[in-house]
């Protein structure tokens, strides 16, 4: 298993269509994906409410696929206690971790993962600052992959024609890469796409320079 991923980008990536594009972009291998075992319960409900073009029966398809494709992942008994620490130290701090990015991190640093892919950007912040107060964390340094970052590696791979049509099909699931690919102008070159994904990445990293991968 060299990559976990978040509820997040389960969800966007099954309405989009591209669930196991996203995941795989992360990884050079074909090592399977690791998902948290509520993820089976909570990304359906998610998609449900989801105001998509398509037929939400589809993207629901796409994450059962994934699913079958993939692993179920379920913290340890010690990982629970460290995602329990984790949170607290966040709520002493006023960060945004919740319980399912708590978990993931705790699992990265118990199983050495190489990887984690996540669309929650406070969570990718607050992973940064509790660098400082939880010393197990230095683990994630590096790890931590955005989902823009999971996108721009497919635009470099394949180009924007095959990944745009299936962002502006959707434009609400998320409107950062909505923005990115300039749906709503009907015109996108593969150098605008870039600069723009590139500048939300440049963000996050300016706040979470050590957590963020490469």
């Amino acid at each position: 298993m060299n990559t976990l991923v978040d509820n997040d980008v389960l969800v966007k990536g099954a309405c989009y269509g591209v669930l196991g594009e996203f995941a795989a972009s992360v990884s050079s291998t074909a090592s399977r994906c690791g998902v948290l075992g509520a993820a089976r319960f909570v990304v359906p409900k998610a998609i449900s409410r989801q105001q998509l073009h398509g037929d939400a029966a589809v993207a629901g398809e796409v994450f059962q696929a994934f699913l079958d494709q993939n692993d179920i992942v379920e913290p340890t008994a010690d990982e629970q206690e460290l995602a329990a620490e984790l949170e607290s130290a966040a709520q002493a701090l006023a960060l945004n971790l919740d319980a399912g990015e708590s978990q993931l991190a705790a699992i990265v640093v118990s199983r050495a993962v190489p990887a984690l892919l996540t669309g929650d950007k406070r969570a990718i912040v607050a992973m940064e600052q509790l660098l400082e107060t939880t010393p197990e964390l230095q683990a994630l340094a590096g790890r931590v992959h955005c989902l823009e970052q999971a996108v721009r590696r497919l635009v470099d791979a394949a180009g924007i024609d095959t990944i745009r049509p299936a962002i502006c099909a959707e434009p609400r699931v998320d409107k950062a890469l909505t923005i990115c690919f300039s749906c709503a102008s009907g015109q996108a070159s593969q150098t605008s796409v870039r600069t723009a994904l590139d500048s939300y990445i440049a963000d996050l990293r300016a706040a979470a320079p050590h957590v963020l991968a490469a």
